[in-house]
């Protein structure tokens, strides 16, 4: 077998005269007109609107390349296409070979007439994404409603395209297009193996592994098939017809080291090769695991919804991922290793993928396979509706088998879903009143509740297929119940509502819920001007994409904070005030643990510079939210209940670990500008995976007014140690002394000491790509507390650099 890369240096020109520009292949057409300096910066002030004639616009990419005889010589020449984005039409040397009219699909077409030895050239021509969806949907046999958002093109939903190019309430509008993943010719005249499915069946201590093996051959033919794993091997000999097909090899290994989600265990992979003789081979790394989503009637219109791995039960702790960047031209994996092992820092297991983008690269799944973090994958569909003729059923059944047979390999994927908030849209009369209502329900049914679910049996029967998120189920019509299935809790942000309110909320499983905050100064300066940074300056109020996403920011925080004068305190409190409503809901549902297990926050990343629900701005920076996940989230949770009803607090130690603990917590009143007011010692003794209240704390705990204390909660048992404070009284009513926060800088350690008691202390370094140890903390007087800075600097440029605030700095 010969391969030969398309990928590279390419031309590319506005259709159907323009002048001819340097592309780059993956890459995007916006990416391409920003580096040969045709077009300004979307992202910089408000350059996006004047840009939306990209997306209006035909555009055609050409290249030259060579071959030799040894490819052209092969009985069949294929050209293999994993991304193209959306609409095209695909030449070589001036014959048609191919059209493509769905970005999430795998495209191959035969090429072996159209090569010659030597000079090729091959051009692919893009129809505009905007003009083809607004034909699609005007040609369609009755309205079919969409969602819509701020700055957007209309009828997204007829196009197989990333929703969000289509703008967002935290993205830009930018219909792309381009070839956005690898493209090759691959040349054969034996079997070539297209995909290769690993399908677990667990036994006791041993695993019975087939290997479900795509072939593509241009004859028929018998040969030796080898599957090849953890030490085990079987070979089978097989009839191999021409054209596509599938053949199924098992294997048995005995007592393989089992993979599973971070902080339950250890995430062993083994290299699975399947050879078939004298004509090619593959190699998938498996992760030996058996995965189910448990559903258990408990009750009247009542059911669990948990992951389990290896017979144990998974607290799902972990963010939501929208695509890494609105301009996909040039996202290299370094951004991917930093978005992964920042959640993976952050003792998340868990990541779901949003169904408004589109799939990921290959090498996101194998970092969440090496850093266990199970996948939540969406398939992409996101609130609306959709077509469901046959033309456009049989397009999404294709991308979602192409999808599947890609990815099923994955030890990190736990659970197909059919799409985003579909279901709960059409059922909660997001449309208004409609005389077609029944049409539009029974098109949701064709597509997610019948097509789409078929595909993932045949492909995948050994996953869960979930119909939408939120739901119920395929045989429900309640999304949104909190006693079933998932749910999405909007409340507090979208209806305004107090964070006590999200003590009141006792879900099965929360896969969507969030609050906004701003990035960092240092960000947005880099896309408006400084005389521009103000809340409701028009330049920042472009890049605050929810109508009303300021105004619930300042109404909360004026719950909770003073009220600034100052826009880097505006910033510093916003990320606070988001820090502390998801550390609400995130701790009290791990509280109620196992009826509640799963809490996947909105979201972990932002694909431009923006204010949005985001713990990690663009670029990688992290926001309070981030540091403080990484202590909400940990293994051993030590937490306060501040029930808005009673005035005790009450004290809970919540295990995610599958040993026994035992050991103290140690519970102390420290005065803001003394020492311990009062202190006590409370044993403690958890089985595996318990959640359970320890103590009750009353504000008479300490003989001083509430508004000059906290209490500290420590947490040391066996391995596990943890760390928590609470207080009685509002941020806002603290009388906070003007502490003084002393720091020392060593290499890459940060020592602080505080002469007085100084809340949520922040660090930063602007000049520095980085993050540190820990972040947002409080100082009790003479506290003493030590962090290290992750990034590439020395001790000189940190200190030059480092900057601290704290609380009462916004007094």
């Amino acid at each position: 077998m010969k391969t030969h890369s398309l990928n590279g240096s390419w031309q590319c020109r506005q259709r159907p005269h323009g002048d001819w520009f340097e592309g780059t292949v993956p890459g995007g057409v916006y990416t391409d007109l920003v580096a040969a300096g045709e077009i300004p910066d979307p992202y910089d002030e408000d350059n996006e609107l004047d840009l939306q004639w990209v997306g209006k616009t035909d555009w055609e990419y050409r290249r030259e390349f060579e071959i030799d005889e040894t490819l052209v010589e092969q009985d069949r020449v294929t050209l293999r296409c994993e991304g193209v984005d959306t609409v095209a039409t695909i030449c070589i040397n001036e014959t048609d070979i191919g059209e493509t009219s769905n970005m999430h699909r795998i495209y191959e077409f035969d090429v072996t007439d159209a090569l010659e030895i030597g000079t090729n050239e091959i051009s692919v021509v893009f129809d505009s994404p905007v003009e083809y969806a607004i034909e699609q949907r005007d040609a369609y046999s009755h309205e079919v409603p969409v969602t819509q958002y701020p700055v957007e093109q209309p009828a997204r939903n007829f196009i197989r395209k990333a929703q969000c190019h289509y703008g967002w309430d935290w993205g830009p509008c930018l219909p792309t297009v381009g070839i956005y993943r690898d493209i090759e010719l691959i040349g054969h005249a034996e079997p070539r193996i297209t995909y290769v499915k690993p399908q677990q069946d667990h036994d006791g201590n041993g695993v019975e592994l087939t290997a479900v093996v795509g072939v593509d051959s241009p004859t028929n033919g018998e040969y030796a098939v080898t599957v090849s794993i953890a030490g085990s091997e079987t070979t089978e000999r097989r009839e191999i017809a021409a054209g596509e097909s599938e053949l199924a090899v098992s294997v048995t290994v005995d007592d393989p080291e089992r993979w599973w989600p971070r902080g339950y265990g250890d995430q062993p992979l083994y290299d699975c090769t399947v050879a078939i003789d004298g004509a090619d081979s593959a190699t998938t790394r498996v992760g030996f695991r058996d995965i189910s989503v448990v559903r258990e009637v408990d009750g009247e219109n009542a059911e669990s919804f948990s992951f389990e791995v290896n017979g144990v039960a998974v607290f799902a702790k972990g963010a939501n991922w929208i695509p890494i960047d609105a301009m996909y031209g040039g996202v290299s994996t370094d951004r991917y290793d930093q978005l992964l092992e920042s959640a993976a820092e952050a003792n998340m297991n868990t990541i779901r993928i949003w169904g408004g983008g589109y799939y990921e690269n290959d090498y996101f799944y194998e970092r969440c396979d090496e850093l266990g973090l199970l996948v939540w994958q969406d398939f992409m569909f996101a609130c609306s509706l959709y077509p469901a003729d046959d033309t456009f059923v049989e397009n999404v059944t294709g991308e979602v088998r192409d999808q599947v047979r890609r990815l099923a390999s994955h030890p990190s994927i736990a659970l197909w879903c059919g799409n985003n908030e579909n279901e709960w849209g059409l059922e909660h009369g997001w449309y208004g009143d409609r005389t077609d209502s029944e049409v539009l329900f029974d098109e949701y049914d064709r597509l997610f509740e019948s097509a789409l679910a078929d595909v993932v049996a045949e492909e995948d029967p050994t996953r869960r297929y979930w119909p939408s998120s939120p739901s119920s189920g395929i045989e429900a019509t309640d999304p949104q119940n909190p006693a079933k299935g998932d749910i999405h809790y909007w409340d507090v942000w979208h209806g305004g509502k107090p964070f006590a309110d999200y003590l009141t909320v006792e879900p099965r499983f929360v896969s969507e819920f969030g609050y906004q905050s701003f990035p960092s100064i240092e960000l947005l300066e880099t896309v408006v001007p400084e005389e521009s940074l103000n809340p409701t300056d028009p330049l920042m109020e472009h890049h605050q994409r929810h109508p009303d996403g300021n105004g619930l920011i300042l109404a909360r925080m004026a719950d909770h904070f003073r009220i600034p004068f100052d826009f880097a305190d505006f910033v510093y409190l916003s990320q606070l005030q988001q820090g502390f409503a998801i550390k609400t809901a995130v701790e009290h549902w791990r509280r109620l643990k196992p009826y509640s297990m799963g809490a996947i926050f909105w979201q972990l990343n932002d694909l431009w510079p923006v204010a949005s629900w985001s713990s990690i701005e663009y670029g990688g920076g992290w926001k309070a939210l981030q540091y403080m996940a990484k202590r909400f989230f940990e293994d051993v949770l030590v937490s306060f209940h501040d029930d808005p009803d009673e005035e005790s607090l009450e004290l809970w130690v919540t295990s995610d670990v599958t040993d026994s603990i035992e050991g103290t917590v140690e519970l102390d009143a420290i005065a803001f500008d003394g020492g311990v007011l009062a202190s006590r010692s409370i044993d403690v003794t958890l089985d595996e995976l318990e959640s359970k209240r320890v103590a009750t704390v009353s504000p008479a705990f300490a003989d001083v007014p509430t508004e000059s204390y906290l209490l500290r909660a420590t947490l040391s048992a066996d391995d596990y140690t943890g760390r928590n404070t609470a207080f009685f009284e509002p941020f806002k009513h603290l009388d906070l002394p003007g502490a003084d926060v002393d720091v020392t800088v060593e290499g890459d350690t940060v020592t602080l000491e505080s002469d007085d008691a100084a809340l949520f202390v922040a660090l930063s370094a602007p000049a520095l790509a980085g993050h540190f140890s820990d972040n947002y903390v409080h100082l009790t007087p003479g506290e003493t507390r030590t962090v290290s800075f992750t990034g590439e600097a020395d001790g000189d440029e940190l200190a030059s650099t480092l900057g601290v605030t704290h609380l009462e700095d916004t007094y």
